[in-house]
């Protein structure tokens, strides 16, 4: 009888060893796709950063496009001011001509 019971302990020691071990290959799988996450995560993030990098930098062009617009318009109105005061001098002169 005291063969019979250690047998049955060996069994289920067995069954219970055999339930750790899948519980721990699950365990692993999920560690696993853990790792695989956060891989995923650090790349996403390096990605963000360097997106946010650039945006910058395109900021930083923008603002130094608009001072050079400005700077453009302001080079304009004075170019277009000069050629009205020119066109109404010539004006001006082919009226006193004329008469």
């Amino acid at each position: 009888m005291a063969l019979l019971l250690r047998f049955d302990d060996m069994d289920d020691q067995a069954v219970r060893l055999n339930r750790i071990e899948g519980k721990l290959d699950k365990l692993a799988e999920a560690m696993t796709m853990i790792a695989r996450v956060d891989e995923k995560i650090v790349a996403s993030q390096a990605r963000t950063d360097r997106l946010e990098y650039r945006l910058d930098e395109q900021e930083s062009d923008i603002d130094s496009l608009k001072s050079i617009v400005g700077y453009n318009a302001q080079s304009v109105k004075v170019a277009e001011r000069f050629v009205w005061i020119l066109i109404s001098s010539l004006i001006g002169l082919a009226t006193y001509y004329v008469r």
